[in-house]
């Protein structure tokens, strides 16, 4: 047999990073397919491994599956040396994201033969497809075109069909790297990425990862001009000035001049990675760098968070905003591989920043996508602050392949998975030298050669890379649970001594599996049903000013000691001071203040009034939500369902005229559960 597919490359990770069983259902249930499919896949891994002269899988009844650790080394070692298997069955997202792909890219229409050939489905499939075609293309404003015995094309502006392209390919980038997408001409596609390699180093730039890979896969398109391309807008003279346009005169001067724009605007509006020392001293931009500190502010005020290095999160984002301006104003897409890895693994920062952006868009007067969003979100997300670090002995070096934002956002996932380890820094791989004296562990978004234990996860940490994390030895001696002197002390004396050894293996193999599934649902135990009970929701017809509104919607909390009056005393201070800020919209407010300003536990209590609250001739609050906040994330999950409501205009009407707190608890549910 050949290499293992993707399936059978999932179920081998998942084994190998295991310390303990793994049960045949825990399989079934994280690649969700049915049990017979999983002993279909166990036998192939176990002829891939039989060939490798590899002691095959056995899966021991009432415990499951373990692999032995000098196999796990031989495996992870083989892996890294696989060939890609050339029998690869697309998904249907996949398959419709293919034919995008495959009819832009080619010459000439292409017929519905040619699709069945690269997608390896039936006519019907294809015909199926096809639909999903049309509806995600009109959500771009382009068009599937068919001429009899011509075959498809996609219609539509050129340069928002390139876009998508872009948009596509860092979704599928992988199967590229793995040789799957045969359309596209690798060997044209690796010249021209070394050609662009040079000019990256001509420039003394960094490009966000993948960006010169995408660019490099559309240099055939770009090449032969295959679509008019309008920018509106461009200041053509200003381009030409840049040392991007002057280097792409140089290496590729056959190009049509309006493609040398194109890429150009490409070079300048993929600088995401730029030293901002470089950029922020030497080209500063009054405009931006004032949108910039208003998109902090303003992830400030909704979020209810401070940055304690406001400082640097704007010099950061100043970089990034100033590079996308380019993008922003000329349709340029250069995609964005994390995204919907961002949206998975961090949905609280991913809304928050959404709901920042619509500041931007008002700004700049286009809309966001996701893709743009998510960028900005690994920024925020890097520099939201950890709390509760302990005692740090075990030291972890975070490695990245380049970019700040990334290898900042992993740092601070680990700082909140693994409190009581110091954090070293962050590193790219190329830069390497002597790590043995200045780590004990490497937590790497790549695989890379180190004397020093290396744990491979994901740019983005997935629920599998946090419990691979929690399972490693040297993590689980750091956070040692001493079962012998503490529970199993309690519960020996009535376990007989037979049993004694299972008993507390059984005991020791729970609580350190709770420690694993702790980092992942922390947030999840976090939204506002979970923090909101009947005792904190209030109901009033009475009539108040603003300033006695506000101390009648957070009285709870103060009686309950979980904010001091000091809280609802700044609270008001605020709004004296900075107007209706605090208000999500005219008729609800979100009122809070800083943790250190009298939160004593994180809180929210949330009233309803009957005789809305004038707070300024466009404001009248019929609803006050006060939250605590403790630190500065946990609330992040609790804020996200207070969005949904009030983006739920039909909701927050019903919710005003319940009568009793039941009822109000009974439509939120409706809308949150």
């Amino acid at each position: 047999m050949g290499a293992l597919n993707d399936r059978c490359n999932h179920i081998l990770n998942a084994l190998l990073w295991e310390t303990d069983y793994i049960s045949l259902q825990y399989l079934v249930d994280e690649i969700k397919v049915s049990k017979r499919s999983i002993y279909y896949d166990i036998c192939r891994i176990n002829e891939w491994l039989d060939q490798k002269s590899i002691t095959e899988i056995t899966i021991e009844r009432g415990k499951g599956i373990l692999i032995p650790t000098e196999d796990k080394k031989k495996i992870k070692q083989l892996l890294l040396q696989e060939e890609p298997d050339s029998d690869y069955y697309f998904q249907p997202s996949e398959r419709v994201k293919i034919i995008i792909m495959f009819i832009f890219y080619s010459r000439v229409p292409v017929y519905i033969d040619q699709l069945l050939e690269c997608c390896q489905v039936s006519r019907n499939t294809i015909f199926g497809d096809l639909r999903v075609v049309v509806n995600t293309l009109h959500e771009y404003d382009l068009e599937l075109e068919y001429e009899s015995k011509k075959g498809y094309r996609i219609g539509g502006d050129a340069v928002r069909a390139r876009a998508v392209f872009f948009l596509l390919f860092s979704e599928l980038r992988r199967l590229y790297e793995k040789d799957i997408l045969t359309f596209l001409p690798k060997e044209i596609i690796e010249e021209h990425l070394g050609r662009l390699e040079v000019i990256e180093k001509e420039l003394r730039m960094h490009y966000v990862d993948g960006c010169l890979l995408g660019i490099a896969v559309m240099m055939p398109i770009i090449s032969r001009n295959s679509g008019k391309l309008y920018f509106p807008g461009l200041r053509k003279n200003e381009i030409e000035q840049t040392a991007e346009y002057h280097i792409v005169e140089k290496y590729y001067t056959g190009l049509e001049e309006n493609e040398k724009i194109y890429l150009t605007l490409h070079l300048l509006g993929a600088r995401t990675t730029t030293s901002s020392e470089d950029i922020f001293e030497n080209s500063i931009d009054e405009s931006v760098y004032g949108i910039t500190k208003s998109l902090v502010t303003e992830f400030e005020k909704i979020s209810c968070v401070n940055f304690e290095d406001r400082e640097q999160l704007e010099r950061d984002l100043f970089v990034h905003i100033s590079s996308s301006m380019y993008r922003y104003q000329y349709g340029i897409q250069v995609g964005n591989p994390l995204c919907q890895d961002i949206m998975r693994e961090y949905p609280h920062v991913f809304q928050t920043t959404r709901i920042v952006c619509k500041y931007l868009e008002r700004m700049i007067g286009i809309p966001m996508l996701d893709s743009e969003v998510a960028f900005l979100a690994m920024h925020f997300g890097a520099h939201l602050k950890v709390v509760n670090k302990k005692d740090e002995d075990l030291r972890v070096l975070i490695v990245c392949a380049n970019g700040v934002s990334i290898g900042n956002m992993l740092k601070r996932e680990v700082q909140n998975l693994l409190p009581n380890v110091q954090i070293v820094g962050v590193a790219a791989a190329m830069d390497l030298v002597n790590v043995q004296d200045i780590c004990d562990l490497i937590i790497s978004a790549i695989p890379i050669p180190c004397l020093v234990p290396v744990i491979v996860v994901h740019s983005v940490l997935t629920e599998e890379d946090r419990n691979h994390i929690l399972k490693h030895s040297l993590i689980l001696n750091h956070n040692k649970i001493d079962v012998e002197k503490s529970l199993f002390d309690i519960v020996r004396r009535y376990v007989p001594d037979a049993e004694q050894e299972r008993v507390k293996a059984e005991i020791t193999h729970c609580l350190r599996g709770n420690l694993a599934d702790e980092s992942r649902t922390l947030w999840m135990r976090n939204g506002l049903l979970d923090q909101l009970d009947f005792a904190m929701i209030y109901i009033t017809e009475e009539k108040f000013l603003w300033q006695d509104s506000i101390r009648y919607a957070g009285k709870e909390l103060v009686q309950k000691k979980y904010i001091t009056n000091k809280y609802l005393d700044t609270i008001i201070s605020q709004t004296s001071y900075y107007g209706t800020y605090m208000f999500l919209n005219e008729k609800v407010m979100l009122a809070h203040a800083k943790p250190e300003d009298g939160v004593l536990h994180m809180g929210i209590q949330m009233t309803v009034f009957k005789n809305p609250v004038e707070f300024s001739n466009n404001h009248f609050a019929e609803i006050i939500f006060v939250l605590a906040a403790e630190d500065q994330e946990k609330h992040l999950n609790m804020l996200n369902d207070i969005f949904k409501l009030v983006e739920n205009g039909e909701l927050l009407e019903q919710i005003v005229k319940q009568d009793t707190v039941e009822d109000i608890m009974y439509s939120m549910k409706k809308s949150l559960v």
